[in-house]
């Protein structure tokens, strides 16, 4: 029987549900490699993001082990920590960067226009911040927030703020940190650091429209970071 198409707010869960049944029934033997994300999303028919943040989940409480540079492989129940529960209240993370794309895009065009030097001198010190965190190693994710947060501030809006604030601060959840630490490394972090200087000279040229043409490019990328492929062996610095 075929498995009926999902379509709630965070699919992620249904999906590692169903996927947990599966292994739990032997449809996926111990230490069998899963089918590709490719072949799961069809199963499912889901987004391969909405996979790939299922099989992040199941890894959280051990069913699984992602493999870089060969797969998804199913865990010996002996070495799983399967009596815990699922994180069930981190938001998806690839819904997280589509937000973001969106929100953060007309905040940029917006504080562009409404910027004061201050806050062009707080972005800097941030930027700069960020590239000292990455030389040296270290994950600039502080300074990022700060970065973000201060184009925020700079509409003067603190609706605005404080969604810019709880939108980052998913970055920080179960799901979206695991996925990090696959992800993110000094090239990631340095192709994100070339963003910001984008956005950037957009807001310091009071430049609207830059500033959001670059705010999008940037989360565009984001979310083409954290699908590449699981084939890529890459270590995290951090």
């Amino acid at each position: 029987m075929p498995i009926k198409s999902i379509e709630t707010r965070r699919v992620y869960q249904q999906i590692a549900d169903q996927l947990s049944k599966l292994i739990k029934d032997g449809e996926f033997a111990v230490d069998s490699r899963l089918p590709s994300e490719r072949d799961l999303a069809e199963k499912f028919g889901v987004s391969r993001p909405s996979v790939r943040e299922a099989l992040i989940a199941l890894e959280v409480i051990g069913m699984v082990q992602i493999r870089m540079g060969s797969g998804v492989y199913v865990c010996k129940p002996t070495q799983s920590k399967q009596n815990e529960q699922m994180p069930r209240q981190d938001f998806a993370p690839f819904d997280v960067i589509q937000a973001r794309l969106l929100i953060e895009s007309e905040i940029a065009a917006q504080a562009a226009i409404s910027r004061t030097p201050s806050h062009v001198a707080k972005l800097e010190d941030a930027l700069n911040e960020m590239i000292d965190s990455a030389e040296h190693n270290k994950n600039p994710l502080e300074a990022d927030q700060i970065f973000h947060r201060t184009l925020a501030d700079a509409t003067g809006n603190q609706v605005l703020v404080d969604m810019v604030e709880q939108l980052f601060n998913a970055r920080l959840g179960v799901l979206f940190s695991r996925l990090s630490n696959y992800f993110d490394t000094k090239k990631t972090w340095d192709q994100a650091i070339k963003e910001h200087r984008a956005i950037l000279r957009a807001i310091k040229a009071q430049d609207a429209s830059g500033a959001r043409r670059a705010m999008r490019h940037h989360m565009e990328k984001a979310y083409a970071r954290f699908s590449a492929s699981w084939g890529r062996s890459t270590a995290n610095p951090n």
